[in-house]
């Protein structure tokens, strides 16, 4: 990754890491999903990359129940020590921490008996090249499980703000997002192939998160995902906001409770035994 996107990743960071949950996240029906894919039992070695402030990598360990060893990887040091603190948080002794590009892991050769990564493959330049690093350091007859976001106009939680906010403020919405890089079916896939992994296959996930505070989702995802258009803005003004995104996502209420359709897909992989 060069210089410039490791110093955005990092300007990022300081949202994440400040609006991150203390232990198990609210909602983790995307990392239940992929340790029950990739079939992760107690006592293996686990290899989580982009785990930014910690997903996957601490519901796996969670669900190991002290046994194995789960590898926690971000190129941030700023995000993983969220992700430490939450670990602490949890006493999860089992899990351990590096600070490293998903392109050039600092592991030997056939290490782990899975690899998992939650939206991380979407962005770097050479998704192969990342793909086939980590099948490097997968052991042989280990897999792999990657989600990456479906299409942007099937995951309001991110066209429902962003529309929302760019009327507020009267500016464009502006281009889809590059998480969405990878939601054509088929994509991911193809890329676990030439990376040469066995047995690919891929499927879509879906789901709604239930929200039970709609206030404090909207000023969450306000805080987290626009820094530069919030940070100046007066605390009225900021209300104001808030009230004209809560009312963007009217249409999803269902009997008086938001319910957030998500949708990703998943791409599992096996490495030649």
């Amino acid at each position: 990754m060069s210089p410039s996107d490791k110093d955005l990743w990092q300007e990022r960071s300081k949202a994440w890491a400040a609006t991150a949950v203390q232990g198990i996240s609210a909602d983790d029906t995307f990392n239940q999903m992929i340790i029950a894919e990739a079939c992760i039992q107690a006592g293996e070695r686990i290899l989580d990359l982009a785990s930014g402030t910690g997903n996957p990598a601490v519901s796996i360990a969670h669900s190991m129940n002290g046994h194995g060893n789960v590898v926690c990887t971000d190129l941030t040091p700023r995000m993983l020590q969220t992700a430490r603190e939450r670990a602490r948080n949890l006493e999860l002794g089992i899990m351990l921490f590096t600070a490293t590009d998903m392109a050039s892991l600092p592991f030997k050769d056939n290490q782990f008996d899975a690899i998992t990564c939650r939206f991380g493959i979407m962005f770097p330049k050479d998704k192969v090249a990342a793909a086939r690093e980590a099948a490097r350091v997968l052991k042989p007859g280990g897999r792999v499980a990657y989600i990456v976001w479906g299409a942007y106009e099937e995951n309001p939680p991110f066209y429902v703000s962003r529309r929302a906010v760019a009327d507020f403020f009267g500016t464009e919405e502006g281009a889809i997002p590059e998480r969405h890089s990878l939601s054509t079916p088929g994509t991911l896939q193809k890329i676990l192939q030439e990376a040469g992994l066995e047995k690919v296959e891929e499927r879509e996930l879906r789901y709604k998160n239930r929200v039970d505070d709609i206030d404090d989702y909207v000023t969450l995802n306000l805080k987290r995902s626009f820094v530069e258009e919030t940070k100046n803005l007066t605390a009225s003004k900021f209300s104001a906001l808030k009230t004209a995104v809560i009312q963007a996502w009217q249409p999803f209420i269902e009997d008086g409770v938001l319910q957030v359709p998500n949708y990703a897909r998943l791409g599992l992989g096996w490495k030649t035994e």
